[in-house]
């Protein structure tokens, strides 16, 4: 752990939040008028690191040098010194008393002894040499140099004083030189340095000689004459009294003019601040330093003088609000754990719910940085020794405890106090929660859900192995608190399990030696109830069973591979088996969780899995219920029971059919069941009697394959059948399922022919109808309808599902028309209806020689007319001629059979103005018939458009006829008609006619002699002469027209002598 993880005890010079502190100090302290400054707040609120921060930033803050000339700007730093005096509570003994480090129990003493250490901080603040005329003298540390020249400058006085004062002494000390300068042979001067030196090696000796003694010399006591005293009439004084002189020339010689006064007010002594600040008026009031006035700074309790004396004694006052208290405690708990979180990405496994839990316990900036320092070491250290990883949140909870309460904690390490007296009474807490769950039982399990009952069912079976802090509930706390000696902070701490049956791990050592300390973890985690992860190595797991009870193996915290492994692997340890597979049957999600990684990654798992099978019917039933079990940890599941569990007890696990649901239901489970032997999975599908919806067998056993198609194990669908073609006769795959009936036959696969047909109907259904398209064959088509005679709207919906064309209508159930008549003939009205027979007349006079003229045929004659004139019409007869003419088809159709056409074909009723109009206009009628037809019928069903034509058919017309027609024409239509059918008209007959004309031919009608002139044309020289023939006139002859007007044209008329008659 890095050191940059811990925290100082000490205030801080960088405190947070304190802005509007620091500004207030500030201006307090550039005020004249205020000498007297409080920080107050409570204990821990961060009055000292307010101080701190404010002059660190003094002395870093720039100053102009505008600045260094004003007093009021000085820097602060500089000229502040701090007085801090606490008092604390220490244990003595094994008694729970706690005194005070107060030196007499007197009052008044304590005081003089507290202003006496007030001036010690004082003036041990300077040194010596700068209070040079003060009587308070400290012990200072002198240089070797500074004795020495002393000590020469005091014997050179000496020396001097001898020289002047007695005679001869310069003489002699001359002939000293030159006695040395002749006995080392060398001249007078270097026998006068070696003299010099000789004296300054000798001085030096003495003067360091004479320093030890001196540090060394102590008066041990002064002895008077009995009788004899030494009063002082100032011993009665205060000491600030006594040392007032001292104290002026103190501030009067340095810089010092702000101090800063901490923790005087744990000594609850409030007349130290009276002296205080009777101090401080005593100063500001002294001339020597008046123009630079002393302030105090008080950091004290909000509550340290009454509202009336407080606003009295300080001159100004700042509120401090305490940096924590238990209210916001977490938030720099939390602020803790993420900083450790950034600097290690482990970090600590401590969640924000266990900062929260305990954040209300913790009230002091101190004690929560302790506590957070002592949590480092001691995890630190555990972790190192052990090797293991402890619950870092269990170690937090300890060291908090241990914070709060250490004398409570020292109790631990002999075995004793109230945790372990919380612990020991944990049968008694069973036995009053198991009193209680009973009693809930035998008065509500009637009553209440069924749901509730097996949660207290199952409640009170857990409580066996139920850890202290599920016992304790509202009925039993009450034993805890009396345990606890109503200790809050322990019984929160136990009820939340943060700490537990194994608090002495958290506060000890351990050394492992017959077995690894893994393995010993292990055992730790069980017995706490700790969940670890299942691939957790234990390296001697033989000897972790024999450590472990076999209520132990009844917990989900037994769940670990290797342990499970080693435990199966061998012969005995039955009731721990038991135990084992009696847990896992709980079915809780740790449990699933457990197997689900057993029957991947576990050596014994078919064992687990058969053991399991034989004892837990219901156990696939449970595996369907939780669904977050993936697919592929289901395959384990059934892979290991198919291959581990006997067939008959399979048969028994298919509870309402879950087992056979789970093939039934997944197409791809053959494929998922790759590995497992094929025999396995054929006595599998046997037993559960398995029917395949959808199977995916790319891949699967041919083994497999042949035991299902040949056993019918699949229902009969288009995807089943698609396997068994793609099993069989992979080649006619492709042409599956367009071809659903002819592939099948074609396979030749005895099993599904026999199947297909011993279920035809069925197959249709449910196999070809379901596909968009069918293209079977059109020889199988026929087969199937014959086949499905009877079901009549299958066979129309098979007919209009299929593509195909039926080329003979005879090949489509014809052997079924004696006793099938009506149901044939809607096969081929279908058969007709959708277009798929082949349009020729043998088709054609098939239907109609059956069931004759139907709509169905005359629907499909119309539509594929074009077709119909390609086909011949050799099979034809009379019969169906003379019912095709009169059938009432459209001339497009009725022309195709015209040319086979005569008179007697066609019935009188059919003929009308249009059939006529129809046949005599056709092309292909032969003019023969359009004679007849228009001598029979042409007076009676004459239209305009036969009497517009007349002329240009150039038929036999009869007078009939021409009057029929005459009523339809205009004038000029009328003249041809009239000139064409001249010869046929009598007198009577023109003068009929000339009465329904315009002039100049209406002068006709007037049969008195007289002229009538008519153009000159072809038409009319041909009425003339008839005209002329039959007397109507007498001649007639050419005359130009005299009401022509130009002259330059010549128009010729005729003009015609009318006959008189008399």
């Amino acid at each position: 752990m890095s050191r940059l993880s811990y925290k100082a005890l000490t205030p801080t010079d960088s405190a947070e939040q304190v802005k509007e502190y620091l500004e207030a100090l500030t201006w307090a302290l550039q005020q004249k008028d205020i000498h007297n400054i409080a920080l107050a707040g409570a204990y821990g609120s961060g009055k000292s690191s307010i101080i701190e921060t404010f002059l660190r930033n003094e002395r870093e803050r720039k100053h102009i040098i505008f600045d260094h000339l004003c007093s009021k700007n000085r820097i602060i730093s500089d000229v502040s010194m701090k007085v801090s005096m606490a008092e604390f509570e220490i244990c003595k003994g094994d008694t729970d008393r706690q005194e005070k480090t107060c030196r007499h129990d007197d009052s008044s003493q304590t005081l003089n002894e507290v202003s006496e250490w007030i001036l010690k901080q004082i003036f041990y603040k300077v040194k010596s040499d700068k209070i040079p005329q003060s009587r308070y003298h400290k012990l200072c540390r002198r240089s070797f140099l500074s004795d020495y020249t002393s000590v020469a400058l005091a014997l050179f006085l000496i020396v001097s004083l001898v020289f002047l004062f007695v005679p001869f002494t310069l003489d002699r000390m001359l002939a000293l030189v030159d006695w040395i300068a002749l006995q080392g042979a060398f001249s007078t001067v270097m026998g006068a340095l070696t003299l010099c030196l000789f004296v300054t090696l000798v001085l030096a000796g003495a003067v360091y000689k004479w320093r030890f003694l001196f540090s060394n010399l102590k008066l041990k006591g002064l002895k008077l004459p009995a009788g004899t005293g030494i009063e002082s009439e100032r011993e009665s004084e205060s000491v600030f009294n006594r040392h007032l002189d001292e104290i002026v020339y103190f501030f009067e010689v340095t810089k010092y003019r702000v101090v800063f006064f901490e923790d005087l007010d744990r000594l609850d002594e409030p007349n130290l601040f009276v002296r205080l600040r009777e101090l401080n008026t005593l100063l500001n009031n002294s001339n020597a330093i008046s123009k630079k006035p002393v302030v105090f700074v008080y950091a004290v309790r909000d509550d340290l003088f009454g509202k009336e004396d407080r606003t009295k004694f300080f001159d100004f006052i700042i509120p401090v609000i305490p940096i924590i208290n238990t209210t916001n405690s977490r938030e720099v708990l939390l602020e803790w754990l993420r900083k450790e979180q950034e600097k290690d990405k482990r970090g600590h496994n401590i969640s924000e719910k266990f900062m929260r839990d305990v954040s209300p316990y913790i009230a002091d900036m101190r004690i929560l940085r302790n506590i957070c320092n002592e949590f480092l070491i001691y995890k630190g250290t555990l972790k190192k020794s052990r090797n293991t990883a402890l619950a870092d949140h269990k170690i937090f909870a300890m060291i908090l405890f241990k914070s709060l309460y250490p004398q409570d904690f020292a109790h631990i390490q002999g075995e004793q106090g109230i945790i372990k007296e919380v612990f020991a009474g944990k049968p008694l807490y069973r036995s009053r929660k198991e009193t209680e769950l009973r009693q809930w039982l035998d008065s509500q399990r009637n009553y209440a859900s069924e749901k509730e009952v097996l949660s207290k069912e199952k409640e009170l079976r857990d409580l066996l192995h139920a850890p202290l802090r599920a016992m304790i509930d509202e009925y039993n706390i009450g034993l805890v608190r009396d345990k606890a000696k109503n200790n809050g902070l322990l019984v929160f701490l136990v009820r939340r399990g943060y700490i537990d049956e194994t608090y002495v791990d958290y506060i000890n050592y351990f050394k492992g030696e017959s077995y690894p300390e893994s393995d010993r973890d292990f055992i730790r985690a069980v017995k706490e109830q700790r969940e670890v992860e299942f691939f957790y190595e234990i390296h001697k797991p033989l000897a972790v069973i024999q450590d472990l009870s076999v209520e132990e193996f009844g917990q989900q915290e037994i769940y670990n591979c290797d342990l499970v492994d080693a435990l199966l692997a061998q012969d005995g340890e039955e009731e721990k088996k038991e135990a084992l597979y009696t847990r896992l049957k709980f079915s809780d999600k740790r449990s699933w969780e457990f197997l689900c990684f057993y029957v991947k990654s576990g050596q014994q798992s078919g064992r687990l899995i058969e053991a399991l099978a034989m004892r837990w019917t219901n156990m696939w039933v449970s595996i369907e219920d939780y669904r977050w079990i993936f697919e592929d940890q289901q395959d384990l599941f059934l892979a290991r029971i198919l291959e581990n569990v006997p067939k008959k007890r399979i048969g028994e696990l298919n509870v309402s059919g879950v087992l056979t649901d789970v093939f039934e239901r997944n197409a791809n489970i053959l494929q998922r069941l790759k590995g497992v032997r094929a025999d396995c999975i054929c006595e599998a599908l046997d037993v559960l009697s398995v029917q395949f919806h959808h199977l995916d067998i790319d891949g699967v056993s041919k083994v497999i394959l042949d035991d299902i198609f040949t056993k019918n194990r699949y229902v009969l669908n288009a995807d089943m059948v698609q396997n068994v073609i793609v099993h069989v006769a992979p080649l006619l795959a492709k042409d599956f399922p367009a071809k659903s009936y002819t592939v099948v036959r074609k396979a030749g696969y005895a099993p599904l022919v026999d199947r297909v047909h011993d279920n035809l109907i069925f197959y249709v259904k449910e196999v070809m109808l379901q596909q968009e398209c069918l293209a079977d064959d059109e020889a199988d088509i026929s087969a199937l309808l014959d086949q499905l005679i009877g079901e009549v709207e299958l066979c129309q919906r098979l007919i209009e599902k299929e593509d195909f064309c039926a080329f003979s209508l005879r090949n489509y159930c014809y052997v079924h028309l004696q006793n099938y008549e009506e149901d044939v003939r809607q096969i081929w009205d279908t058969i007709l209806s959708t277009k798929k027979l082949a349009a020729t007349w043998e088709n054609i006079y098939a239907y109609w020689s059956q069931f004759h003229i139907t709509q169905e045929l005359r629907l499909f004659i119309e539509a594929r007319g074009d077709s119909l004139r390609e086909s011949s019409t050799e099979c034809l007869d009379d019969d169906f001629i003379r019912a095709f003419v009169n059938g009432g088809f459209d001339m497009s159709i009725l022309s195709i059979v015209l040319p086979m056409v005569r008179e007697g074909h066609i019935d009188a009723n059919t003929v009308d103005g249009v059939f006529l109009e129809q046949i005599l206009f056709a092309p292909e009628t032969r003019p023969t018939l359009r004679g007849e037809l228009l001598q029979k019928y042409g007076e009676k069903y004459m239209t305009e458009r036969l009497a517009k034509s007349l002329c240009r058919l150039q038929l036999p017309i009869t007078k009939g006829i021409f009057f029929a027609a005459w009523n339809d024409l205009n004038h000029s239509e009328r003249l041809d008609l009239m000139a064409a059918c001249a010869d046929l008209l009598e007198s009577e007959d023109f003068e009929r006619c000339f009465d329904d004309m315009d002039a100049p031919h209406h002068d006709f009608v007037d049969r008195t002699k007289h002229k009538v002139r008519i153009p000159k044309t072809d038409v009319n020289e041909k009425i003339a002469q008839r005209l002329k023939d039959i007397d109507y006139i007498t001649s007639f002859a050419d005359e130009s027209n005299p009401a022509t007007k130009d002259d330059s044209i010549e128009e010729t008329v005729l003009v015609c002598w009318v006959k008189a008659i008399s």
